[in-house]
């Protein structure tokens, strides 16, 4: 029996040997080819029994090139096959798997080595087959001579029809999924979709990986699904697990943002609120998921990530408010180290001493502040997170103190350069203010101590917040019935509600009752083209002139339920009903019931360019059904108890779904309240959700309710009384001040005193006072409730500090209370100084009698007087003046100007009204009398009538009444001790001038040499060799007018001089004709009076060619 046994296994052993022996022999080429060989094995994955009588596709990529076949299994599942004869090659190419086909319900694993959702393919399930595409799997090929055996094994398993929630959970974009191992089920026609969902052949007891496929237009990314499917799996939600996972995440980010900014200090209970609130809708929506009701889940989650967002940006503006609080704070501190500092140590010499009393003081407050206040607890962590990017904790002592020295080392080096730009007069403001409150200690100390005790009560009693939350903006009586009404049309623009809102709606447990009225959009913002707006109209019979209509849509049941609207209809109120194309009209309409009236919309659209009637567009045929009376549906009222029709008049009424058209739009939202709910939460919960205002009513009181960013101040009226009285006290002592210094004042003035800088200093020396007592308040408050709020638990008054601590908003209402009141108190007898100074004088001309005409021109004189030997100075000042000037005042395109020699100028410009809708040719000429340049603006008559004229004069003479300041800030004084120079004669010196005409003459012609030679020169050594050359001519001009100075004195003299001589030589030529004298003596005395003569005409007009000279201008010399 056991060798029976033995035999048997024997022959099973050789059989296949001597079969696949066989099958090679048959193989081998007689020619010397190469024979290609196939064998596959399909078994079963995870229990490896062959799967065996089953017909299979394959196509593979071999050296044969591409082979396509169908085989079927034997009973070991495994399929041996010649593919075919080649010639024998050295390095032949590994074969790929391509496509494979498996029948009876199988999903494909695994083919060799690699497992299939490893790979890129496409599949799809048609019929009971299951279809593998697209495939590059490497399998396996061994060389045996003149064989090659190529071995594929694969490895399946039975599968099932699924379905699978696909689409972007978030935006509703379908069929964003990738599922492996797994197929589409296809039909002839293509694939199957229900909706957002879509029909995958899986794998039984195999794990599914349903990942997320972005495209062009994905926001949002979600992570991978693993799935085990078995029987009694048939449906895959991904699109709720994909929206949970997203939103928890983002939660969990919100979480960790609201705990830190809580662990530093900040209040954040209407946050903590916000965030439950949060949680509601993201859980509503999951559960609509869970109920397959995609839409209105979808709708849900919209809702969810806008305000998710909003509340993201507020959070990141706490941050940034605590920053700048932090910062407002820091420079609080610096201004009280700094004053401190002045006032204990006055004293010049003792300049070492205030500064490190400044230093300690401003790096003590600042350290404490950082460590107790939550602002600059923020603003610290922020800067070590932005240097180290990572999280600091609340407890991060180190972190906050660094962050500290950071933040004060920033304002003490900004303060700094702020002071460098600091005006001298300010300076002396300080000093003597700070002089002025220690001469009188007694009245300091009492004001000190009013606005020390008026900033530190408004900042425990002035609260100024910024609330966010649902609030009841108003109430008013209203009917019985518990409801909310939704208007999308209370805010402007109009907010768009969908019939997705309406299911939110209803999935609530306190809906009872839902219904909705729809309308035509009055207005519409167009992304990319305008602002749209539109009005209903109506077509009656054959008439095509349109008549203005309502139309609107209303819900038929709701409105036979609420209102029993048919006892108020003649005609067929059955016929009524939703989606039908039927009309109710007022009985003032023609028409008959039963007959067809035609409604349209008519659309304008306005643009940056205008309006634009698009014209009328048809919005259907309507039957009218029915007529009613307008007086008896004007009654009708909401449940708050305003009016259900505006217009009743002019009103059309529809079944809601009888026009499916982008102009008509959900108006109105009507929800009862289901008993033991409360409206007002309810309401509190839609606001909150949709962002619109809810009207909910309750015990016949109707309230509206709003979700809303604002600025909350209370506390400030009852206040203001008191800080009037202040006030007043400040004035009363600033004026005691004004009456004290009175004299020395206008001593000042007398000498010179600019009234503004008196203005400027009084109001200084106040607000010194304002800003001396804020921060003495502002710190000691703070630290006094420190103390109070550390003992409060063991003190027995119970403590509560200001809601939202020492922040931004404190320091403003600091700086109202303790500087802009003293600023207040402070004006008028600052104005009284200024008026004193002014001595009589009105503080702005009128121009009235400074503008002369002159040859068709209008002349306005500037006061400015300058030599001649500075013209050069002032002419630069004018034209940087001008071009320093704003664009919108000058065109510093048309500035153009010329000196001359003798020290006179010339620049033209065009300068604009108000708004640049007046272009205004001026020019300003520095005109020379002797040895002195006057400047003055020369502009056409015609302008000056014009209003705004002496406007832009006044701002003319403003911008260019500093020279004075501007020359010294650019001369240079040298004091030279030598022996007195010899005094030229004028020969001497008008042949010192020849010669320096003859050298500025020679300067000129060799610059005009070098400049016909540009173009053989570098760059560089023309520009060194041509400012050499125009810097000597620049001094040569500049001496040729020094040395002009005195001769036009010497001019007249010699004017003089000829006039005299020619009158002599009259005189004498008379007597010599009337036989007076005889010839000899004529001879003798007219000869050197005529040569006297002759050499005076040469003198000047040798003088005159030289003033020519100077008169043309120096860049056409």
């Amino acid at each position: 029996m056991m060798r029976k046994r033995a035999v048997i296994v024997v022959l099973f052993v050789l059989l296949p040997l001597l079969m696949g022996f066989t099958i090679y022999s048959r193989a081998e080429g007689s020619d010397g080819n190469v024979s290609v060989l196939l064998t596959l094995y399909l078994r079963e994955y995870g229990t490896n029994r062959p799967i065996g009588n089953v017909s299979i596709s394959i196509a593979i990529s071999t050296i044969l090139g591409h082979v396509e076949r169908i085989w079927t299994t034997d009973e070991n599942g495994r399929v041996t096959a010649q593919l075919g004869e080649v010639t024998k090659v050295t390095t032949p190419t590994p074969p790929r798997l391509t496509k494979i086909s498996l029948p009876d319900d199988y999903a494909l694993i695994k083919v060799n080595n690699v497992f299939i959702e490893d790979t890129s393919f496409t599949a799809r399930y048609v019929r009971g087959k299951t279809e593998y595409a697209n495939m590059q799997i490497t399998v396996d090929q061994k060389s045996y001579g003149d064989k090659i055996l190529i071995e594929v094994y694969c490895w399946a398993l039975k599968g099932k029809v699924i379905k699978i929630s696909s689409s972007d959970p978030l935006t509703g974009e379908p069929s964003v999924i990738s599922v492996k191992p797994a197929a589409r089920v296809m039909l002839d026609t293509g694939s199957i979709r229900d909706g957002y969902e879509s029909y995958y052949f899986v794998p039984l007891g195999y794990e599914v990986l349903v990942s997320f496929v972005p495209t062009a237009r994905s926001k949002y990314t979600y992570p991978p699904l693993r799935v085990i499917v078995d029987e009694n799996v048939s449906f895959i939600n991904w699109m709720r697990y994909a929206a949970d996972s997203y939103s928890s995440s983002e939660l969990s980010l919100l979480e960790k943002e609201i705990s830190w900014l809580s662990s530093m200090g900040l209040s954040l209970t209407r946050e903590i609120e916000e965030y439950g609130a949060l949680r509601s809708i993201r859980e509503r929506a999951l559960s609509l998921y869970e109920d397959g009701a995609y839409d209105v889940a979808i709708n849900g989650m919209s809702m969810f990530i806008t305000r998710l967002n909003d509340m993201k940006r507020w959070l990141s503006n706490l941050r940034v408010l605590a920053v700048l609080g932090a910062i407002l704070i820091s420079v609080f501190i610096y201004g009280m180290a700094s004053l401190s500092s002045n006032f204990i140590f006055e004293e010049v010499e003792r300049g070492k001493a205030r500064l490190a009393a400044k230093i300690l003081i401003f790096t003590s407050l600042t350290i404490m502040f950082s460590l107790t206040n939550p602002s600059s607890k923020i603003a610290c962590a922020m800067i070590i997170e932005m240097a180290v990017n990572a999280s600091v904790k609340a407890n991060d002592l180190l972190a906050i103190l660094v962050g500290a020295l950071v933040i004060s080392a920033s304002t003490y080096f900004f303060m700094m350069l702020a002071s460098i730009r600091r005006a001298p007069v300010i300076d002396l403001a300080l000093q003597m203010g700070v002089r002025g409150l220690k001469r009188r200690p007694f009245r300091t100390m009492l004001t000190l101590f009013t606005i020390v005790v008026v900033v530190s009560s408004s900042i425990f009693f002035v609260n100024i917040s910024i609330e966010r939350e649902t609030k009841v903006r108003s109430s008013w009586p209203s009917t019985k019935i518990s409801g909310l009404i939704i208007d999308s049309t209370s805010v402007s623009p109009p907010v768009k509600l969908s019939i997705y809102d309406v299911e939110w709606i209803r999935r609530n447990n306190w809906c009872m009752n839902i219904s909705y009225m729809e309308a035509i959009k009055r207005e519409e913002y167009v992304e990319g083209a305008g602002q749209l707006y539109r009005a209903g109209v109506i077509y009656i019979g054959l008439s095509e002139q349109p008549q203005a209509v309502n139309i609107v849509c209303i819900d038929p049941d709701f409105m036979e339920r609420q209102y029993e609207l048919s006892k108020y209809i003649i005609g067929f109120w059955n016929q009524f009903s939703k989606g039908e194309k039927v009309a109710l009209l007022p009985k003032n309409y023609g028409v008959t019931i039963g007959d067809y009236i035609r409604l349209g919309v008519s659309e304008v659209l306005i643009t940056l360019s205008g309006p634009q009637d698009l014209g009328i567009r048809s919005l259907g045929l309507f039957r009218v059904v029915g007529k009613f009376d307008p007086l008896q549906l004007m009654d009708f009222k909401r449940i708050d108890n305003s009016t259900l029709f505006a217009d009743i008049t002019t009103t059309v009424l529809l079944p809601i779904g009888a026009i499916e058209d982008p102009a008509i739009g959900i108006s109105e939202i009507t929800v009862m309240v289901a008993p033991g709910f409360n409206p007002i939460d309810a309401a509190r919960d839609v606001a909150y959700s949709l962002g619109l205002p809810v009207i909910a009513n309750k015990d016949s009181l109707a309230s509206l309710i709003s979700w809303s960013l604002e600025i909350s101040l209370t506390g400030f009226l009852p206040y203001l009384v008191p800080l009037v009285i202040a006030g007043l006290m400040i004035y009363a002592t600033v004026v005691s001040v004004y009456e004290e210094r009175k004299r020395e004042l206008f001593t000042l003035a007398t000498l010179g005193l600019d009234p503004r800088n008196t203005f400027l200093t009084f109001i200084i020396e106040t607000l010194l006072l304002g800003f001396f007592g804020t921060f003495i308040g502002f710190v000691g408050s703070y630290i006094v409730a420190m103390i109070i709020f550390s003992s409060a638990p063991i003190s027995p008054i119970a403590y509560k500090a200001p809601y939202m601590g020492w922040s931004i908003f404190t320091v403003f209402v600091a700086l109202f209370t303790g500087v802009f009141m003293v600023f207040l108190g402070g004006y008028i007898p600052s104005m009284k100084a200024q008026g004193l100074s002014l001595m009589g004088r009105v503080k702005r001309r009128e121009l009235v009698g400074e503008i002369i005409s002159e040859n068709g021109n209008l002349i306005f004189m500037l006061p400015i007087r300058e030599v001649v030997q500075n013209s050069e100075l002032l002419y630069n000042y004018v034209r940087e003046t001008l071009n320093k000037m704003p664009s919108s005042q000058v065109d510093r395109h048309s500035i153009k100007g010329e000196i001359r020699g003798d020290g006179s100028f010339s620049v033209s410009f065009v300068i604009f009204g108000y708004g640049q809708k007046v272009s205004i040719p001026c020019e300003i000429r520095g005109e020379r009398s002797g040895d002195i340049i006057t400047p003055l603006i020369s502009f056409p008559k015609s302008y000056g009538e014009y209003e705004e004229m002496r406007r832009i004069l006044r701002d003319l003479e403003a911008q260019l009444i500093g020279f004075s300041a501007w020359r010294d800030m650019q001369l240079k004084m040298r004091i030279v001790r030598e022996a007195p120079k010899k005094e030229k004669t004028i020969e001497e010196t008008i042949d010192e001038i020849r010669g320096l005409i003859e050298q500025i003459k020679d300067s000129i012609k060799k610059i005009r040499i070098l400049d016909a030679q540009r173009s053989k020169l570098t760059e560089e050594v023309y520009e060194e060799f041509r400012q050499k050359y125009l810097s000597i001519l620049n001094e040569k001009f500049k001496s040729l007018r020094t040395m002009t100075v005195g001769l036009e004195p010497y001019t007249s003299q010699i004017q003089e001089e000829i006039k005299k001589t020619r009158l002599e030589i009259e005189r004498i030529t008379i007597s010599y004709n009337l036989g007076e004298i005889s010839e000899e003596e004529y001879i003798k005395i007219c000869s050197p009076l005529q040569n006297k003569l002759d050499m005076l005409e040469n003198r000047l007009k040798e003088i005159e060619e030289i003033f020519e000279f100077l008169k043309k201008p120096t860049g056409i010399i």
